[in-house]
């Protein structure tokens, strides 16, 4: 035990950067067809909530009695499920009054709110907004890319979100230039209001392949893809997106870009998708961050993170399945692969992907901290680094490095 590095990891104040706290909140008042078929947070055991870990059982136990008051004995009562269940219910429709309690008890100094963000957590300083810009992308008839369940899930929500954005803009469609126009007024409005980086969900719905489509070529492929062509509409699609990239470079925002398999279309998921934005001069200064560590594909983040001789602005965020299905040994595996290329020291990112159940909060940070201390542990034990070192690296990965990507206040 290298109580030193133990306590340093233990008492840091974490940064978390990717998070969907009141994901169900915000959705459960849209249409059916408009939800995201996950945004749901039903009371579950600790033994559903574990991915078969003992150890993520016990840890659920934890926060259960921490954060609700929920003994194991109750827990375990049938007779009692029903009344914990319903507390479960009232204390997730009171978030705004109970998130804090939960940062607190996690050693989370601040969230980064993912996606979307609903009403109750609007105004707390320790929640930052990183919207999702996908719905900008997908204004015509998107029927066809609805065959697979999670793309029929995901274009739903891009296009419930769309039609609010262009209700609070009145926006009327006239042609390519208004919207391009009524791009850049959603952009710099979530900008003005402190959004501290911007959301792709692409590979939900199609390839994260983007071809560069130039700006000239834009009004020809509107009319098209308004007019049913889905070529035309998939090249728009790509212009969009370097669009939006090419924006937060000005604005100095980092994009964060979901990578994690959750279906079949396994190519749809691979970082390498993204070389080509790498490879360009313009979005060479652009900030990308890979989420969940591309799962399973860790090497193509690690390839794209490298940079090669040269260091670039790609980084690594290890939120998702990563942290809350996973046992910290097995994350700490991960991590040491990563770590022992000093290059990436600066470059990886803790998230926990808070999504069913805001006590992920509490959880995921527990197993972060045990992960980031089993991987250092390690390096020491190998005679890699001495435990000064492993200090550094773990204030960098919990805290430090978020902080500098995200301009995060202090």
């Amino acid at each position: 035990m290298y109580d030193k590095l133990r306590n340093v990891v233990d008492t840091i104040k974490i940064m978390d950067d990717h998070g969907h706290p009141g994901f169900t909140e915000f959705f459960e008042n849209v249409p059916a067809e408009q939800r995201i078929a996950f945004a749901i947070d039903p009371f579950k055991t600790p033994e559903a909530s574990s991915a078969g870990f003992p150890y993520l059982r016990d840890l659920h136990y934890d926060a259960y009695e921490k954060l609700y008051g929920f003994t194991k004995d109750d827990i375990n009562d049938p007779s009692k499920r029903e009344q914990l269940a319903a507390e479960y219910d009232q204390k997730r429709k009171n978030m705004g009054e109970f998130i804090n309690q939960i940062m607190d008890l996690a050693g989370v100094e601040t969230l980064l709110v993912n996606y979307v963000m609903p009403e109750s957590l609007k105004g707390n300083e320790r929640l930052k907004f990183v919207p999702v810009i996908d719905p900008l992308f997908f204004p015509f008839d998107n029927a066809y890319l609805k065959q697979r369940v999670l793309g029929k899930s995901f274009v739903g929500s891009y296009e419930y979100i769309l039609g609010c954005l262009k209700n609070t803009y009145d926006f009327m469609e006239k042609g390519f230039e208004e919207y391009i126009g009524f791009i850049d007024k959603v952009l710099d409005d979530y900008v003005k209001d402190g959004c501290v980086a911007l959301k792709f969900a692409l590979a939900y719905t199609r390839n994260t392949y983007f071809e560069k489509v130039e700006l000239s070529e834009g009004p020809t492929l509107y009319e098209k893809a308004k007019s049913g062509d889905r070529e035309a509409y998939t090249r728009l699609q790509d212009l969009f997106v370097w669009y939006v990239m090419r924006k937060s470079i000005i604005y100095d925002l980092p994009v964060q870009f979901h990578f994690a398999v959750t279906d079949n279309h396994v190519e749809y998921f691979d970082p390498l998708n993204l070389t080509n934005m790498l490879e360009d001069p313009q979005l060479m200064n652009a900030k990308i961050v890979i989420l969940h560590g591309g799962y399973p594909r860790f090497d193509s983040s690690e390839v794209l993170a490298l940079g090669g001789l040269s260091v670039n602005n790609v980084y690594i965020d290890i939120s998702g399945r990563i942290m809350f299905a996973n046992h910290p040994r097995n994350i700490a595996k991960m991590l040491r692969n990563w770590l022992e290329k000093p290059a990436l020291w600066d470059k990886i990112l803790y998230g926990s992907d808070v999504l069913w159940g805001e006590r992920y909060i509490y959880t995921c940070a527990r197993t972060a901290r045990d992960a980031v201390y089993y991987a250092l542990a390690g390096m020491i034990d190998d005679n890699i680094i001495d435990e000064d070192t492993a200090i550094t690296i773990a204030r960098k990965i919990l805290r430090e490095n978020s902080i500098k990507l995200y301009k995060l206040p202090v």
